[in-house]
């Protein structure tokens, strides 16, 4: 590629669609592949309960066909914040548009906009194959007359085409571009040219592209004219002798784009590369405005190799228009075949195909259903058949062309290139475009040594029921083989979804943990290792801090978050130096776990706390989370200063670190122990044992005493011998008592020289429990105080729990605090960052707890070095309610409904049954048990021959009475399940009901 010029190449990482008998790419995939054709043929039952006049459908030039999709009358307004009354006013296919916009955006893990990220919206909206009916007209304003202006725009914005790119940019909050497309039939694949022109303009980061073409009613037909490009028959033939014209279809698709370089240094899906496009208009040089042009459509062709930089003979594949008119077929072939001559002779390299003859003409959505399928034989490798084929268009010059009409479906091994293939899409009144595609490149190569990911999976819905919903579908993708790797889950549930407000967060090692954790929750309502919550209905989740004191300190308790986390590295790090200018020691010993220092050492032991507690706080803003209240237990006041803003990291660690060094220097060795004892028999007994002093209240029945060693061992043998126990706190020193007096005047000194500044947030002083509003100031008078005396946590616990928070985080290497909130504020979780010897399990813990209490965290900073990559995984499963106005759908009898071809329905259970079957065969002639035959693993790599794949078919057939040839087995079926599903699609299976034939 030319220095300076734009780099064209663009990926497709994310597609959603409802198509007539598809509604995921397993579903399209398995129609096109079979050659299915999903075109319903309506009986006179159902054009009758459809309201279609008997004098209409009975006339003998009455057509009633087409391809549909079900349930278009459901809508999930609630999700989306609109009202019922302007869901049953909004036409269906721009309300369709909307859900399957989301559903791509999630299948490429990008469900909004995120640090300046722009979405651009690209949309396009049919339908007009048939007649001018719509909703509008048919629908809503029958039942809602336009009475004024308001009433007239409302009806305007629901149902116009101009709306529907702007509707999906404010209901989803994409800022990129939002543009109608509209060049008839090949609206959709314009769309998808000038989004791809815009990505690599900069216009945009990501850009979104769909097209809806839902017609209603949707059980009609129309009258046959000749002449027209309407079929007689009612069966699309492309490219066929006995093709007599087009059907219509309804359907409505989206694709997600972005640059191929950026998309791949983000590790995003790759389905397929747009690699150059040409774009035109056939002017004048037609017989009519309506009529085709050979050469607009070749010079498209020329158009799009050129840019594209690849000679033609290496497209092995062109998803033509392919409406199956007698005379438009062989304009479409005679401009392709033009085009490709131009620079080669060579014969038979390329197939055509047509998705149309699958799924009918969706108008405005027709070329990116082509895109689509395109995709989907690049991915697969497979050449599928032309549904609907038998004999080739006499006027078509096939023999010497390039191409050739496939009638099954071949293999398309790799060869010296890349596969390649090309789309084109015509529009009536003359505007062409082709594009050219590549199969996806390999995936850059994974991190040697990643980080162990988050053990977090989220799930959320925008109502409770939605939630289920979505836990439901996630477990059962994860108890399907594929499994995600842990990393690509996890970051693809964090970053590759909204969160809703009805939150649920799954703890597991792995796919099967789980699923296990999310079977148990839906199971009962509750599991042990799944968390849930709901976000506060307006403004953020209201998160307190409480920072932990003296005593839960422990060598190493900073190892963990140290080599994970770079912020909580720096702060460290930064701690560390100035620690070592300050007295020449180290806190590594302490903090890292590098030697044996004693952590109860008050010279070390506070200013580690301070540290780690710091490192914590900037970690969890660094995740976005920002506490609203801080409170701090004896020393942790001091890190609760800074988090408050009060008091910079500097100063915070010279006053920690000299409150130390005065308390180990100055202060007599002291004591505490913890006992479960109400306030008036605390008190009782320090007045029993002289010296000894009532240090702490935590709660009703949790005090802590202290004072000379002495005191408190009297005071803990006293207790033994009344059948109380205590417990000794990890110290040398009894702080909060008298013996803490000599370092009083001298610590005020070092108190008047920090620079102390206005708290930015509310601030509980342990002290007495007070909040001091925003704007107080700490002085020297106010720690002095907070040196020497008691500490009255319980009143600090009440008083935060009076402002109501959504969670309360400790702040500090241990749990001791976070047992104390949950016995004081039962109401409210409370979240350990650390808990010794488990790593950062309380992290992750912590995490989910302030995800389901409704904080918005960003995933990034916790799985920044775990090499996850955003993968499909289901979509949001839409609570669909009826939302329809005017004349009712009629529901299409399943008993008569005649479909030439098959359904693309899989009856799941004969196939189950016959891959069973499969799997058994194969497992006894390869001597296996049938745990090792993985049902989509080919019989190659499962070591199989062909004479022993002879034995498994002769047992099957003899079985199913279903004849399968070597041929058919590797050129068509491959494993198991193909195998399986070739053998239901015969519909040779007899065991109580038809066979499933897809």
């Amino acid at each position: 590629m030319a220095t300076g010029t734009p780099d064209l190449r663009t990926a497709v990482i994310g597609m959603a669609f409802r198509l007539p008998g598809a509604d995921t790419p397993e579903e399209l995939w398995r129609a096109v592949r079979d050659g299915t054709d999903c075109v319903t043929r309506f009986t006179e039952d159902e054009l009758r309960a459809a309201g279609v006049p008997a004098e209409e459908y009975r006339a003998p030039d009455f057509v009633g066909a087409s391809g549909v999709v079900h349930g278009i009358e459901g809508f999930d307004a609630q999700h989306f914040a609109m009202s019922a009354r302007e869901a049953r006013t909004t036409d269906p296919q721009q309300r369709m548009f909307l859900e399957c916009s989301q559903h791509a955006l999630e299948n490429a893990g990008y469900p909004g906009e995120r640090d300046g990220t722009r979405v651009g919206v690209y949309a396009s909206t049919g339908y007009h194959l048939y007649s001018l009916q719509s909703y509008l007209l048919n629908n809503v304003l029958p039942d809602r007359p336009v009475t004024d202006w308001v009433a007239g725009l409302q009806a305007t914005v629901g149902n116009y085409a101009d709306f529907a790119a702007t509707r999906v940019a404010y209901r989803l909050g994409l800022t990129g571009p939002a543009l109608n497309v509209q060049t008839g039939c090949s609206s959709s694949l314009v769309a998808v040219q000038t989004a791809a022109q815009a990505l690599a303009l900069g216009d945009c980061d990501i850009a979104l592209v769909g097209a809806a073409a839902v017609h209603v009613p949707q059980v009609l037909g129309y009258r046959y004219v000749k002449g027209s490009i309407l079929s007689r028959s009612g069966r699309l033939r492309a490219f066929d002798a006995a093709a007599d014209g087009t059907v219509g279809g309804t359907g409505v698709l989206a694709v997600v784009l972005k640059p191929l370089e950026r998309a791949r240094a983000d590790g995003d899906t790759v389905h397929g590369v747009i690699l150059g496009w040409g774009v035109n208009n056939d002017g004048a040089g037609k017989k009519a405005f309506s009529a085709p042009s050979p050469q607009g459509q070749r010079e498209a062709v020329r158009q799009a190799l050129r840019r594209s930089g690849v000679p033609a003979h290496t497209i092995g594949y062109l998803e033509t228009h392919g409406t199956g008119t007698l005379k438009g077929d062989p304009i479409e072939f005679d401009g392709a075949a033009a085009a490709h001559r131009e620079e080669s002779d060579r014969t038979g390299y390329c197939a055509l195909g047509s998705v149309k003859a699958n799924i009918g003409h969706l108008d405005a959505a027709s070329g990116l259903a082509g895109l689509v399928k395109t995709l989907l034989v690049l991915q697969h490798g497979v050449i599928p058949p032309m549904a609907n084929f038998s004999a080739p268009n006499p006027a078509l010059a096939l023999d010497g062309s390039p191409f050739y009409i496939p009638r099954t479906a071949r293999p398309w091994p790799p060869g010296d290139t890349p596969r390649r293939a090309a789309v084109t899409s015509l529009g009536v009144g003359g505007t062409n475009v082709h594009l050219v595609l590549e199969q996806a490149p390999e995936p850059a190569p994974r991190a040697p040594a990643p980080a162990a990911p988050p053990d977090v999976l989220l799930v959320s819905g925008s109502t409770e029921a939605a939630l289920a919903d979505n836990a439901r579908a996630l477990r059962d993708r994860l108890r399907r083989s594929p499994t995600p790797r842990p990393a690509d889950l996890v970051t693809t549930a964090a970053l590759g979804r909204t969160h809703g407000r009805h939150r649920l967060a799954a703890r597991g090692t792995g796919p099967a943990a789980l699923a296990d954790a999310l079977d148990a929750w839906l199971a009962t309502g509750t599991a042990a290792r799944v968390t849930t919550g709901t976000r506060p209905g307006e403004g953020h989740a209201r998160v307190a801090f409480q920072f932990t004191g003296q005593g839960s300190h422990h060598p190493g308790t900073a190892a963990a978050p140290y080599a994970r986390f770079p912020v909580v590295r720096d702060v460290l790090d930064t701690c560390e130096r100035q620690y070592r200018a300050l007295t020449g020691a180290s806190l590594a010993g302490v903090l890292h776990g590098r030697d044996d220092g004693p952590a109860g050492d008050t010279d070390t032991a506070q200013p580690a706390l301070f540290a780690l507690q710091c490192a914590l706080v900037d970690l969890w803003r660094e995740t976005g989370v920002a506490p609203h209240t801080v409170t701090g237990h004896s020393v942790g006041e001091y890190a609760a200063l800074y988090a408050a803003g009060a008091l910079s990291l500097g100063d915070g660690l010279r006053l920690t670190a000299e409150r130390g060094r005065l308390m180990q220097r100055r202060c007599a060795p002291g004591a505490m122990a913890a006992v479960p004892l109400d306030r008036e028999a605390a008190l009782a007994l320090a007045a029993e044992v002289p010296g000894l002093e009532a240090a702490v209240t935590n709660g009703e029945r949790s005090h802590v005493l202290a004072g000379p060693v002495t005191a408190v061992d009297r005071a803990c043998a006293l207790l033994d011998a009344r059948g109380v126990p205590s417990r000794r706190l990890p110290v040398a020193r009894a702080f909060h008592t008298a013996l803490m007096d000599p370092v009083l005047e001298e610590f005020g000194k070092v108190l008047a020289d920090a620079s102390f500044r206005p708290v930015r947030i509310p601030f509980v002083s342990a002290l007495d429990g007070v909040e001091r509003p925003p704007g107080w100031t700490p002085d020297a008078a106010h720690l002095v105080r907070h040196t020497r005396e008691a500490v009255r946590y319980d009143r600090a616990l009440r008083t935060v729990g009076a402002g109501r928070p959504d969670a309360l985080v400790e702040i500090g290497p241990h749990t001791a605090l976070s047992g104390l909130a949950r016995r004081a504020l039962p109401g409210t979780p409370a979240l350990p960052s650390l808990r010794r010897g488990t790593g950062l399990d309380a992290l992750w813990g912590a995490a989910a707890g302030l995800h389901c209490a409704g904080a918005d965290l960003d995933w990034r900073v916790l799985l920044a070095g775990c090499d996850g990559r955003r993968v499909p995984l289901p979509g949001y499963r839409f609570q669909h309610r009826d939302h329809w106005t005017g004349p009712r759908l009629t529901a299409r009898s399943t008993a008569t409904a005649a479909r030439e071809g098959a359904e693309v329905v899989q009856q799941h259970a004969a196939l189950t049954r016959v891959l069973h079957g499969v799997v058994e065969a194969t497992a006894r002639h390869l001597g296996e048990e049938p745990a090792a035959v993985h049902p989509d693993a080919s019989f190659f790599d499962l070591g199989a021959d062909s004479l022993q794949m002879i034995s498994v078919l002769r047992e099957l057939e003899q079985e199913h009475r279903v004849k399968v040839t070597m041929r058919q087995l590797f050129e068509e079926t491959g494993t198991p399940r193909r195998l399986a599903e070739f053998i239901v699609a015969r519909g040779a299976e007899r065991v109580g009901e038809p066979a499933a034939r897809e």
